[in-house]
Protein backbone atom coordinates (compact mmCIF):
# COMPACT_ATOMS: atom_id res chain seq x y z
CA UNK A 1 0.00 0.00 0.00
CA UNK A 2 1.24 3.61 -0.75
CA UNK A 3 2.11 5.77 2.10
CA UNK A 4 -1.17 8.34 2.27
CA UNK A 5 -3.35 10.08 4.46
CA UNK A 6 -7.66 10.11 3.64
CA UNK A 7 -9.45 13.14 5.18
CA UNK A 8 -12.60 15.26 3.80
CA UNK A 9 -11.73 17.92 0.83
CA UNK A 10 -12.91 21.55 2.40
CA UNK A 11 -11.80 24.01 0.00
CA UNK A 12 -12.28 25.56 -3.49
CA UNK A 13 -8.19 24.41 -4.05
CA UNK A 14 -8.85 21.02 -2.58
CA UNK A 15 -11.63 20.51 -5.04
CA UNK A 16 -10.01 21.84 -7.89
CA UNK A 17 -7.22 19.54 -7.36
CA UNK A 18 -9.55 16.55 -7.60
CA UNK A 19 -10.96 16.98 -10.80
CA UNK A 20 -8.04 15.35 -12.89
CA UNK A 21 -8.96 11.97 -11.25
CA UNK A 22 -13.03 12.24 -10.89
CA UNK A 23 -12.69 12.69 -14.51
CA UNK A 24 -11.05 8.71 -14.59
CA UNK A 25 -14.73 8.09 -13.29
CA UNK A 26 -16.50 11.00 -14.97
CA UNK A 27 -14.89 11.79 -18.48
CA UNK A 28 -18.82 13.63 -19.30
CA UNK A 29 -18.05 16.60 -16.74
CA UNK A 30 -16.21 19.73 -17.46
CA UNK A 31 -14.38 20.86 -14.52
CA UNK A 32 -16.83 23.57 -14.26
CA UNK A 33 -19.45 21.20 -14.66
CA UNK A 34 -17.88 19.03 -12.13
CA UNK A 35 -17.36 22.08 -9.58
CA UNK A 36 -21.16 23.41 -9.57
CA UNK A 37 -22.32 19.65 -9.32
CA UNK A 38 -20.40 19.19 -6.08
CA UNK A 39 -21.53 22.63 -4.88
CA UNK A 40 -25.22 21.47 -5.36
CA UNK A 41 -24.71 18.02 -3.92
CA UNK A 42 -23.04 19.65 -0.96
CA UNK A 43 -26.34 21.48 -0.34
CA UNK A 44 -28.01 17.89 -0.12
CA UNK A 45 -25.12 16.32 2.03
CA UNK A 46 -22.67 15.45 0.09
CA UNK A 47 -19.02 14.98 0.88
CA UNK A 48 -16.24 14.14 -1.19
CA UNK A 49 -13.45 11.89 0.91
CA UNK A 50 -9.49 11.81 -0.68
CA UNK A 51 -6.83 9.30 -0.44
CA UNK A 52 -3.14 12.16 -0.81
CA UNK A 53 -0.45 10.09 -0.90
CA UNK A 54 3.24 12.28 -2.10
CA UNK A 55 2.64 12.55 -5.74
CA UNK A 56 -0.96 13.76 -5.61
CA UNK A 57 -4.49 12.31 -5.11
CA UNK A 58 -4.57 8.85 -5.36
CA UNK A 59 -8.49 8.12 -4.88
CA UNK A 60 -11.90 9.98 -4.11
CA UNK A 61 -15.32 8.58 -2.90
CA UNK A 62 -18.01 10.82 -2.84
CA UNK A 63 -21.07 10.15 -0.27
CA UNK A 64 -23.91 10.93 1.50
CA UNK A 65 -26.01 10.01 4.70
CA UNK A 66 -29.35 9.79 3.80
CA UNK A 67 -32.40 7.81 4.91
CA UNK A 68 -35.06 6.22 3.08
CA UNK A 69 -37.95 3.70 3.97
CA UNK A 70 -36.11 0.65 2.37
CA UNK A 71 -32.58 1.04 4.26
CA UNK A 72 -33.04 3.53 6.97
CA UNK A 73 -30.39 5.60 7.82
CA UNK A 74 -27.21 4.56 5.33
CA UNK A 75 -24.15 6.26 3.74
CA UNK A 76 -24.46 6.15 0.54
CA UNK A 77 -21.57 5.74 -1.83
CA UNK A 78 -21.94 8.03 -5.40
CA UNK A 79 -18.04 7.92 -6.53
CA UNK A 80 -15.67 5.75 -5.87
CA UNK A 81 -12.45 6.27 -8.16
CA UNK A 82 -8.64 5.50 -7.35
CA UNK A 83 -6.19 6.63 -10.07
CA UNK A 84 -5.62 4.02 -13.11
CA UNK A 85 -1.59 4.35 -12.25
CA UNK A 86 -2.36 3.13 -8.05
CA UNK A 87 -4.26 0.52 -8.57
CA UNK A 88 -4.80 -2.50 -6.30
CA UNK A 89 -2.34 -1.17 -3.80
CA UNK A 90 -5.29 -1.05 -1.47
CA UNK A 91 -5.98 3.05 -1.46
CA UNK A 92 -9.87 1.40 -2.16
CA UNK A 93 -9.83 -1.06 0.47
CA UNK A 94 -8.42 2.25 2.85
CA UNK A 95 -11.19 4.47 1.39
CA UNK A 96 -14.31 1.93 2.10
CA UNK A 97 -12.79 1.33 5.62
CA UNK A 98 -12.80 4.88 6.62
CA UNK A 99 -16.18 5.04 5.11
CA UNK A 100 -17.52 2.53 7.18
CA UNK A 101 -16.28 3.65 10.16
CA UNK A 102 -17.58 6.54 9.38
CA UNK A 103 -21.30 5.53 8.79
CA UNK A 104 -20.99 3.97 12.21
CA UNK A 105 -20.28 7.27 13.67
CA UNK A 106 -23.55 8.42 12.12
CA UNK A 107 -25.28 5.38 13.10
CA UNK A 108 -26.08 4.69 9.68
CA UNK A 109 -27.37 0.80 9.65
CA UNK A 110 -26.39 0.19 6.16
CA UNK A 111 -23.91 1.12 3.30
CA UNK A 112 -24.86 1.08 -0.32
CA UNK A 113 -24.14 2.03 -3.79
CA UNK A 114 -24.59 1.59 -7.82
CA UNK A 115 -21.82 0.37 -9.95
CA UNK A 116 -21.92 0.35 -13.78
CA UNK A 117 -22.61 -3.02 -15.29
CA UNK A 118 -19.99 -3.06 -17.35
CA UNK A 119 -17.26 -2.63 -14.78
CA UNK A 120 -16.36 -6.19 -13.63
CA UNK A 121 -13.03 -5.32 -11.90
CA UNK A 122 -15.58 -2.92 -9.38
CA UNK A 123 -17.99 -5.57 -8.81
CA UNK A 124 -15.39 -8.01 -7.98
CA UNK A 125 -13.77 -5.43 -5.79
CA UNK A 126 -16.99 -4.62 -3.84
CA UNK A 127 -17.61 -8.12 -3.33
CA UNK A 128 -14.32 -8.69 -1.97
CA UNK A 129 -14.60 -6.14 0.56
CA UNK A 130 -17.89 -8.09 1.67
CA UNK A 131 -20.71 -6.36 -0.17
CA UNK A 132 -23.45 -8.46 -1.85
CA UNK A 133 -25.36 -7.78 -5.13
CA UNK A 134 -28.81 -6.87 -2.86
CA UNK A 135 -30.75 -5.29 -6.15
CA UNK A 136 -31.04 -4.12 -9.77
CA UNK A 137 -31.24 -0.63 -10.52
CA UNK A 138 -33.54 0.82 -13.37
CA UNK A 139 -32.89 3.66 -15.11
CA UNK A 140 -34.87 6.06 -18.24
CA UNK A 141 -33.76 8.60 -19.66
CA UNK A 142 -36.18 11.31 -20.06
Amino acid sequence: MVDMTLSLVTTKTQLNECFSLMSQLRPHLSKAQFIEQVKVQKGEGFQLLQAKYSNGIAGLAGFRISQNLAWGKHLYIDDLVTDKDTRSKGIGFAMLNWLEEHAKTKNCAQIHLDSGVQRFQAHKFYLRSGFVISSHHFAKTL
